[in-house]
């Protein structure tokens, strides 16, 4: 059952069996309360084996919602295997999935003072993934602009003996999906760096995307590649 959750300079204490509480109505509120976030709670699945975030820690970060209101501060955590925003609420550490059509873009904010923008897309032009939004990082937009699906996926299994039991875990690590979204705003989809595949995704310009790569001694073996080939052929205009 969804849940409205309230902060701002105080937030409300919620317990785990208020569940079944009405949310707070509209001539309730006080003008303390500035912004809302809705989701529900949220438990760690043991059954599995690596990491499912993207950000191990949990990181103060920026949220823009739907509604065009900013959320700010907040500690959070992206699960690239569920492909969901995880909130810790600090006035009661449990930890919330937070409602992800109500979350347009966030950005966590590491340590080090580095902002890593994600936003939600809809990629209704990939079958695979049946027409669904997902949220993806944010490294280029432009005339092309890239977008990495930081997706967790199991790779393998192990069986453990714990107690003297053997027991069962999936394997995860990650599995990037790498979207190029075009002028027409239709989505390119890469599912690793590949050369041939990204020349085959753009036959009409394919010698002169291979004089780019030779003329700047690119292999296209990285990210890195990638992601400077997509701004060359932006600001060559090649498209």
């Amino acid at each position: 059952m969804k849940h409205y959750l309230y902060f701002s300079f105080l937030l409300i204490c919620i317990s785990i069996n208020a569940q079944n509480n009405n949310p707070v109505q509209e001539s309730d509120k006080d003008s303390i309360f500035t912004t809302k976030l809705t989701g529900e709670l949220f438990f760690d699945n043991i059954q599995y084996i690596g990491e499912m975030y993207y950000n191990k820690n949990w990181v103060k970060s920026d949220i823009l919602l739907s509604t065009g209101s900013m959320v700010y501060g907040e500690k959070i955590k992206y699960n690239g295997f569920f492909d969901e925003v995880i909130w810790l609420n600090s006035s009661n550490f449990g930890k919330y999935k937070l409602d992800k059509s109500f979350i347009t873009d966030f950005w966590l904010k590491s340590a080090t003072d580095q902002t890593i923008h994600f936003k939600r897309i809809h990629v209704g032009d990939t079958p695979v993934l049946n027409q669904s939004d997902i949220f993806v990082q944010v490294v280029i937009e432009g005339k092309m602009s890239i977008y990495i699906q930081r997706k967790i996926s199991v790779i393998g299994e192990e069986n453990i003996y714990i107690d003297n039991r053997l027991c069962y875990f999936n394997d995860v690590g990650e599995t990037p999906l790498y979207f190029i979204r075009l002028a027409t705003n239709h989505y390119l989809k890469m599912n690793r760096i590949n050369r041939r595949t990204f020349l085959k995704l753009f036959p009409d310009q394919k010698k002169e995307i291979v004089k780019l790569l030779k003329d700047n001694h690119l292999s296209f073996k990285t990210e890195s590649d990638f992601i400077k080939v997509i701004d060359l052929m932006n600001k060559k205009d090649i498209m």
